[in-house]
């Protein structure tokens, strides 16, 4: 996708997010059951569950559910928590193709103005994730919804072990998938302060690179299209076991000038990209 600065959706707002983002199939997948979102004020990445079919509608149907939100202002955090929930029931409705139920996971970030002041909604449901890169240190700020987590807090795993642990790709939270609902995803508020970057991934972007190799790409001074980009090239490289994604979500100053076209950002636009 290009590289954009999203619709203005409070034109009172001195900052804009600029975001960048980037999928591949991976080496051992004959298909891509991730998609994204990066319609302001919501930026979104969703790994499909199910089967090459069924993943691919799970992920497509939570995205179109999602999308229902972009180009509004959002004052209030239950807004998104709701549209997950929403779209969790969705995907849940879906008929299965095979022996697995349709499911998807998710993480993002979307950008709400709570009283006129900005903030960051942070959420997920499974093993997708959000980072935080402010400061030149990386935070991951999610939490994973999987058996490997519940066993790293139980103190039966090290983080290190739990990389290459055979349960690692089993989730206990997720939009469907057979898990129980309701589908309230984990979700915590960030100030907006401006100088922010944000990585949301699905699993198989996390699961090639370590917090090191994060932060290495992440702290390069690249833009964010060209970010996003050299992630998923390095999860290529370190195996690409399964599909990654990387979205890459700076928060800047808002262009004096809506509309002024400047290389290589331009003013409006976004994508949805989901599985075809």
């Amino acid at each position: 996708m290009s590289e954009t600065t999203e619709p203005v959706a409070d034109a009172s707002a001195s900052q804009a997010p600029i975001v960048g983002a980037a999928t591949d199939v991976g080496r051992m997948r004959t298909a891509n059951e991730d998609g994204y979102l990066a319609l302001e004020p919501v930026y979104v990445v969703v790994d499909g569950m199910g089967g090459h079919s069924s993943g691919r509608l799970a992920a497509r149907t939570a995205l179109e559910r999602i999308s229902a939100l972009a180009g509004s202002v959002i004052s209030d955090a239950a807004q998104v928590i709701e549209a997950i929930e929403e779209a969790g029931e969705e995907v849940d409705a879906l008929p299965s193709s095979g022996s697995h139920r349709p499911g998807a996971t998710i993480a993002g970030i979307a950008l709400l103005h709570l009283d006129g002041i900005p903030a960051w909604l942070v959420f997920n449901l499974g093993d997708a994730r959000v980072y935080l890169l402010r400061d030149g240190e990386l935070h991951q700020v999610t939490t994973d919804h999987s058996k490997v987590q519940e066993l790293i807090e139980s103190g039966e795993l090290s983080r290190a072990e739990a990389r290459d642990d055979f349960r690692k790709n089993i989730v206990t939270r997720a939009l469907g998938g057979g898990l129980a609902g309701p589908f309230t995803p984990s979700a915590r508020l960030l100030p907006a302060t401006g100088g922010e970057r944000f990585l949301v991934c699905s699993d198989g972007l996390s699961d090639e690179l370590d917090d090191d190799e994060l932060a290495l790409i992440l702290g390069a001074g690249l833009t964010p299209q060209r970010t996003a980009e050299a992630l998923v090239a390095a999860a290529l490289e370190n195996g690409g076991h399964d599909n990654a994604t990387a979205m890459v979500v700076d928060l800047v100053e808002r262009p004096s000038m809506v509309g002024v076209v400047t290389a290589p950002e331009r003013s409006g636009g976004g994508a949805l990209d989901g599985p075809g």
